[in-house]
């Protein structure tokens, strides 16, 4: 299965808006894409952000497609399954049916939900779904201060779980950070400690119109 794996240092970074993008630029390039949300909650009553990767690959179904994991509360899974809701279950089950989604398409998008250590049960996190899949990693960032230890940090439970992160995108998500002059530096920083993974910086954005370039970018260091 060829595609990218699209994960985040946390919540509303930018993760769907840079997905519907790269689904998007790969369709006009003629490509057949599937762009999935395996785990999706904060489901009232529909998920949002499937029904945009959806929108964005032509291909509404794979929204609501069955063996999926939807919950209404906006929590992550392992908390919705400590306070009695539905749990993922097996996540080599999920792995495979997101597999079977994209069975026709020549080019799979997968989008996490939160960030790489979001827990899915006991046991799991966001990054052991993302090694289960064996996709091209992408980690997105919002560039605010606190955004080098996150970071680095989920580059390394990544990392530990042989998953090979091919890129970092640096979103400024946020409009009222006039004074973090931390925005000015943090891609730098990032590139000494990563100095082989490429970044790509995204100036404010809010919408996945604004990831077109970032989206771009993407298919040249993906290969797409």
């Amino acid at each position: 299965m060829k595609g990218a794996f699209i994960t985040a240092t946390g919540t509303g970074v930018g993760k769907t808006w840079l997905a519907s993008a790269l689904a998007t630029a790969c369709m006009q390039q003629g490509k057949r894409v599937a762009a999935i949300k395996p785990i999706e909650t904060g489901v009232d009553p529909d998920p949002a952000d499937a029904l945009q990767l959806a929108h964005a690959c032509g291909n509404e179904s794979l929204a609501n497609a069955p063996g999926l994991y939807r919950a209404r509360e906006p929590l992550a899974p392992y908390a919705i399954e400590k306070r009695g809701g539905p749990s993922v279950g097996s996540l080599r089950s999920l792995a495979k049916r997101v597999r079977e989604l994209a069975n026709d398409a020549d080019y799979v998008i997968v989008e996490g939900v939160g960030g790489v250590l979001v827990p899915i049960d006991r046991d799991h996190t966001i990054a052991d779904l993302g090694a289960l899949l064996d996709l091209q990693t992408v980690v997105v960032a919002r560039n605010a201060l606190g955004v080098l230890s996150y970071t680095i940090s989920a580059v390394e439970a990544l990392r530990k779980r042989k998953v090979s992160v091919r890129a970092i995108v640096l979103n400024h998500v946020d409009r009222d950070l006039k004074n973090d002059v931390s925005r000015a530096s943090n891609a730098d920083v990032l590139a000494d400690y990563f100095p082989r993974i490429p970044i790509v910086r995204v100036p404010r954005v809010q919408s996945p119109d604004g990831m077109v370039d970032a989206a771009s970018q993407l298919l040249n260091i993906l290969k797409i």
